[in-house]
């Protein structure tokens, strides 16, 4: 099954970007992203998680949908389907249906999805 990375904010590393500027506020809306997009999707919790620690490395294995505004910032293009931006106000307010049309579109999820 494919693995799904949410970044809205990183912890680490000498690049620190944050969704609100409040590390809780921040972690339980990019939750409450992941959780509307597994819940979208179909998918198990697990599938789709939050990533805090992120290094700007992309794994060509995994999916990442990142805040437009980190993947502006961090270099990074959008390419081959892994690598998804998102709207830093849907990541702030739960809305995944961009995101989920996107996933879709691209058959990134390589199987059905409703």
């Amino acid at each position: 099954m494919t693995e799904i990375k949410v970044i809205g904010d990183i912890l680490s590393g000498k690049f620190q970007p944050s969704l609100t500027g409040n590390q809780i506020v921040d972690a339980a809306l990019i939750d409450h992203f992941c959780q509307n997009l597994a819940i979208a999707l179909q998918l198990s919790g697990d599938t789709i998680q939050a990533e805090h620690h992120w290094d700007l490395t992309i794994d060509p294995t995994v999916i990442y949908i990142i805040d437009a505004q980190i993947l502006r910032v961090s270099g990074h293009q959008r390419g081959n389907g892994n690598v998804i931006p998102v709207s830093h106000t849907d990541l702030l307010r739960g809305q995944i249906t961009a995101t989920k049309q996107q996933l879709i579109a691209q058959d990134s999820l390589h199987y059905s999805v409703n």
